[in-house]
Order: structure tokens, then sequence, then C-alpha cells
């Protein structure tokens, strides 16, 4: 594969902001030609050559110690301070190999330049950037317009979002995945906080409780989701996020010694109630297999992966709170899997 000199690449990125592979404004298919999409096009026809400044680029010693970024993480703050100087440099960098991603290149270069974070606004500059990005018909002439009418008044915020626009199933997906990486960041600090003066063997058996819980998460969001229709990528990350709160919860309540508190009888009790939920969807007269819907098969592997999370949580609380009863535990999470089922129902 042949290599170019890293100015040369800082320049290959500038002419592919320059020239996207697609156009708003000269959109002509079938579902991009009603006649209600003309003034957004237009907007994009007359702002077509505003581009970013050139001295927003990086020069060639920032582009390297930028290699591998990502300007979501630097411009939200994912993992890390926020940073949106840095932010742009990288999108700058990513719109070379980045085209079409809602959360990297052109798209982020939008933003900054929409809310004049990381860049000095400019909603010109934002409109044409907008008007590169591929999407569903309503999602470009809605953004477009938008921004037109943020220039329009003088607006002076800064909370612009790519999210705010979106009408397709696909779209929802990426706005669904950007959430749970936010949220997934946060989550992760606030773990690390909590373990951190556990001992190593503690540590472990978290590890084994969440490597059991995210296969858990995973067979209920693939298998007891309805997944059939446009929107299932942020179905299926909307229901796995729900269970890893559940999963931080558990784990911040019993560092709280908050857990609640049941007896033997109370497990027996929610132990056959679950049984009863679980044998009832068993025989649901509804077929087999739904393509893309729920499916007996989903919810049984599902059901078997719940069983080894409860056994992992059991064990990682025998470790870490060997005082909490393991009948209170079992019977708490038994219980939650019984709300679970029976909204299937």
């Amino acid at each position: 594969m042949k290599r170019f000199p890293l100015l040369a690449v800082v320049l290959t990125v500038a002419a592919v902001a320059a020239e996207p592979t697609w156009d708003w404004g000269e959109a002509r298919d079938e579902w991009a030609s009603s006649p209600e999409y003309e003034s957004s096009k237009a907007l994009c026809r007359r702002v077509r050559d505003r581009e970013p400044p050139a001295s927003d680029r990086p020069d060639s010693a920032t582009a390297e110690s930028l290699k591998g970024c990502s300007s979501e993480a630097l411009y939200f703050g994912i993992g890390r301070p926020a940073d949106p100087v840095r932010a742009r440099q990288c999108a700058f960098l990513e719109a070379e190999t980045e085209e079409g991603s809602p959360f990297a290149g052109r798209s982020m270069l939008m933003t900054i330049y929409a809310n004049g974070r990381g860049a000095r606004r400019d909603l010109d500059v934002a409109i044409h950037l907008a008007c590169g990005l591929e999407g569903a018909p309503m999602e470009s002439h809605g953004r477009v317009t938008r921004l037109a009418e943020l220039k329009a008044k003088g607006w002076k915020g800064d909370d612009f979002h790519y999210c705010d626009d979106i009408t397709s199933g696909l779209a929802m997906g990426h706005c669904a995945d950007h959430g749970a990486t936010i949220e997934g960041a946060k989550r992760e600090a606030e773990l690390a906080r909590l373990s951190a003066s556990w001992t190593a063997a503690e540590k472990q058996a978290l590890a084994r409780l969440r490597q059991a819980h995210e296969a858990f998460a995973d067979a209920h969001s693939s298998g007891e989701i309805d997944l059939s229709g446009t929107a299932r990528g942020a179905l299926a990350i909307a229901a796995e996020e729900a269970l890893r709160d559940e999963l931080l919860g558990l784990v911040r309540e019993l560092s709280a010694g908050r857990a609640p508190r049941y007896d033997a009888g109370a497990h027996r009790l929610a132990d056959s109630r679950l049984n009863a939920a679980y044998r009832g969807l068993m025989r649901a007269t509804a077929p087999a297999e739904w393509p893309g819907a729920v499916t007996r098969e989903g919810i049984r592997d599902a059901q078997r992966a719940w069983l080894r999370y409860r056994d992992a949580a059991l064990a990682f609380a025998a470790v870490k709170f060997p005082k909490a009863s393991r009948d209170s535990l079992a019977a708490w999470l038994t219980e939650k899997r019984t709300r679970m089922l029976s909204a299937e129902e």
C-alpha cells in the first residue's frame, strides 16, 4: 500500500471536507424529490463553498499526536476531560476515513462549528457540513433548516446535537449507541470508585459477575425484545443499558448495606412465581418463530443466561459481602426477573 507523508494526509483531509461524496443540495432520488425539501436544498447550494478555515486544521505535529483519536470522546468528555479543540483537530483527521459516522469526522465538525465549542462559531460552515451528511430526507431537511433558523435569530447556545433531528430507525440506533457510550463511561467510573479498595479476589469475583451479566443482557436484548421494526438497534441498546444500570444498582446497594431483606420462605415463593411465569410463556399459543420478534427459543436462552448471572451474583456476594443473606439476594434477583418475564406476556 502506498504511503504518503503526514502533511499530505492533512491536505487530503481538507479535500475530503471540501468535496463530500453526497450533497443534500443535489439529491434527486425518489425519496428526496418532494417540493417541501427545496428550501433546505437551496440553502445547501448557497453555502457549498463554506469550508472550515484552513488554520483550524491540525498541523503535522498535532496530527501525529492524535493518531487513533476519537473526536466523540474528546468533545463529549467520554472517559476523559472534554477537550473541544483537540476534538476539532481529531475530526479533521477522521473525515478521511469516517464519512457517514454521526459522531466522527464531518458530523462532529458540524457540531463544533454550530456550537462554537472548539472553534469559532460559524453556522454557514455548520450548514455546509450538514449538507454532506447522508441520511433520511426529513433528517437532512430538518437539520439544515434548523441550523439556518439558529443563524437567523443570532443563536449563542452550545447544545446543538446531531440527534435532535433524527427520524430514521438507523439514526436512532446510532444515537442510542452514543448515549450508551456516555453512560457506560460513567458506570465504569463509579464501579472503579466503589471497588478501588477491594482485594484482588473481590475484583475477580466482580469481573466474573460482569461477564455473566453481559451475556444475560445480550441474550435478553436479542431474544426477548421485539426487533422487527426499524428502531430495533435502539430498542436492543436500551434494553441492555437498563440491565447494566440495574447491575450497578445491585453493587451500589450491596456496598451501602441497603439491599432488600427476604427470608428463605420469600425466596421459595419468588422462585415459584418465576417458574410459573416462565412456564406460562413456554405454553403460549404464539408461533414458535416470529422473524425479528420474540421467540420461545430466545426466551429460553435468556432464562438460561439469567440463571448463570444469578449464580455469579450469589458467588460474588459470598466473596465480597459474606454477611449478606444468600436467600435474600436470590429472592431479590428472582423478583426482578419475574417482572421481566411478566412483561413479555
